[in-house]
């Protein structure tokens, strides 16, 4: 069960990366047109999920071995949370 959750976490984190990068296209379109200190500021901070939603993933990877097993489901809820939060920031930023 362990391992199907560092799995889903895994998951979860690939998907963080596709959603961050959806929303830094979002936000690289918006600062074209705009070109204002804000919108280069939600660049920068869709930039930095993309970067910390990659590490995320590279860091399960690389330690998944290391990881105790009690820490498992509190990782899936972490990145089911930040996947549905990025999704509502996609979705919100696109309408």
């Amino acid at each position: 069960m362990t391992d199907l959750l560092m799995e889903a976490s895994v998951a979860l984190g690939l998907i963080s990366i596709v959603l961050a990068g959806g929303l830094f296209v979002l936000y690289r379109r918006l600062y074209a047109h705009t070109r204002t200190g804000f919108g280069l500021a939600l660049l920068v901070f869709a930039g930095a999920f993309v970067v910390q939603s990659g590490l995320t993933v590279y860091s399960y990877l690389a330690a998944m071995p290391l990881i105790p097993d009690s820490f498992a489901p509190f990782l899936f809820g972490i990145g089911l949370c930040e996947a549905t939060g990025l999704g509502a920031i996609v979705w919100t930023a696109s309408r």
